[in-house]
């Protein structure tokens, strides 16, 4: 039962998600961090699976995970549950082959995880039950625990195993009656008793205690405990069956409520707001966020996260952005498809406040690594990579490009981007390209003139201040002509490299 993250009548639909945007974005470290745990991990492609342009998906979503963020216990009660279901999806892949194998008989070791699930779903149906959400999802989620936890089939189940086995869960005392061969050795093995423990007598690693039997013991209990279940095994293998398909199926989406949470807790103990964009119709192709900032930059544990707001005109465009090296370009493209990516799965955005139209897809162009692809040659692998893009360009399209085509000279690089830049207009795609080419910026009126229709073309650069005679970054972006230069020396400077300690080039 999909119940969380899609509202009644919806379910996942097939939207592949480009190999090179999950790389060129990291979506595969921000999954990692966002994971609940490494046994409850998400993969990127998992979360990417969820990346829908659907509003009324998007609306449902931002309403669960509102609840998430506003009751604090929610989180317990869906550890809680998920611990549960991991108990039934481990016993119906494990030795036994199926849940219907409840029904043949039982181990004792399996006599004492029927009792704690009956405990642990027990312990969850209180917690679900007395927290107020609001969403449709999660009124649906108590909804279905309440059928659960209140039906025959569970009652049935739980009076029958308190009435007929009580001991088998770490029983106080054990007597076994059986028959000796011609060898000494055990041929019959027959249970006499069980004993439970007294109340109030049992320590906390008795509880845990398990029964260690011989291997003739251990062939035949099965046997015996099949006599004495036969009453219950009905009851458990209807209950097992029918019961906890619908829960089984709400595994993946505790998970993601989990991620979310643990997403925005990272943010606001680093003092980094987070907002539900307002979403905005696609034909506005709208991107509008204050105080953007990066996620990764948490990750990588940076001291400095800067906050930018950024802005795309409505009906389209595509933004130039020039600026010195290491001024934060790159942080500031991030920051903008990631804040689409988390709008598009309908989590929080890394924003003080946000509106966001629903892109068909992400499509990305980072500049390649020269040692992986040194055989095949950087400008053959750009140009597939570009081809790539292209051909999933579309209107509704955003494409973040990173200083692309770095691998050849600086007129072709010039006039193989304004051509590439032009396509992206003329299809009326969205986005932003960051580049050193700050021609690219200055002479776009020549491009617009040329394309009166299709996408608009904006100049952004980063923030610069000179303190006592030196450029200091404030890794802020604004809008604003290019400055026409990259401030290496800077650069080189922040590396510990002063061109004045460099010797003259000797004739």
């Amino acid at each position: 039962m999909a119940c969380l993250l899609y509202p009644a009548g919806k379910g996942p639909a097939a939207s592949p998600f480009p190999a090179q945007t999950i790389e060129d974005l990291q979506l595969g470290r921000l999954a990692k961090a966002m994971s609940p745990s490494d046994y409850y991990r998400l993969t990127p492609e998992e979360l990417c699976a969820l990346f829908t342009g659907d509003e009324e998906v998007l609306r449902h979503r931002q309403a669960v995970f509102r609840d998430v963020l506003r009751f604090p216990e929610l989180e317990s009660a869906m550890e809680k549950l998920l611990d549960s279901l991991d108990g039934w999806e481990s016993r119906g892949g494990s030795r036994r082959g199926g849940a219907d194998a409840f029904a043949v008989g039982f181990s004792l070791d399996e006599f004492t995880w029927l009792d704690g699930y009956l405990k642990k779903i027990d312990a969850a149906w209180r917690e679900f039950d007395r927290i107020p959400v609001e969403s449709a999802g999660f009124r649906a989620l108590q909804g279905l625990l309440n059928e659960l936890r209140n039906s025959k089939r569970y009652q049935d189940a739980a009076s029958d195993f308190k009435e007929l086995c009580p001991g088998f869960s770490a029983p106080a005392r054990m007597r076994l009656g059986y028959n000796l061969d011609n060898e000494l050795k055990p041929s019959r093995l027959k249970l006499l008793a069980m004993e439970p423990p007294e109340e109030g007598t049992r320590s906390k690693s008795a509880q845990k205690r398990k029964m260690m039997l011989t291997q003739r013991a251990v062939e035949t209990d099965a046997m015996l405990l099949q006599r004495v279940s036969a009453q219950a095994s009905q009851d458990i293998n209807t209950f097992v069956i029918r019961e906890t398909a619908a829960l089984r199926g709400l595994r993946k989406e505790l998970i993601v409520c989990l991620a979310v949470r643990k997403l925005t807790r990272s943010w606001e103990e680093a003092g980094l707001p987070a907002c539900f964009p307002e979403l905005r119709p696609p034909e506005e192709k709208a991107f509008r966020a204050k105080g953007l900032f990066d996620p990764l930059l948490l990750i990588s544990d940076k001291e400095l996260v800067v906050s930018n707001d950024a802005e795309l005109r409505q009906g389209g465009e595509l933004l130039i952005l020039t600026g010195a090296n290491q001024g934060g370009k790159t942080v500031f493209l991030l920051s903008m498809g990631l804040g689409q990516w988390l709008a598009q799965l309908g989590f929080p955005a890394p924003a003080a406040e946000a509106a966001v139209s629903p892109a068909e897809n992400i499509l990305t162009i980072f500049a390649p690594n020269g040692q992986r692809y040194g055989r095949k040659g950087l400008l053959a692998e750009e140009a597939g990579r570009i081809a790539s893009a292209m051909e999933n360009l579309t209107a509704g399209s955003m494409v973040l490009f990173n200083e692309p085509l770095t691998s050849t000279g600086p007129e072709e690089t010039k006039a193989i981007s304004a051509e590439v830049i032009a396509v992206c207009m003329a299809a009326g795609a969205r986005g932003v390209w960051v580049t050193h080419v700050y021609e690219l910026a200055s002479h776009r009126a020549s491009l617009e003139e040329a394309l009166p229709w299709g996408s608009r073309l904006g100049s952004l650069r980063i923030v610069l201040e000179e303190v006592g005679g030196e450029t200091r970054f404030t890794y802020r972006v604004e809008r604003g002509e290019p400055k026409g230069y990259s401030h290496a020396e800077d650069a080189l400077r922040r590396g510990g490299i002063h061109l004045s300690d460099v010797p003259a080039a000797r004739a």
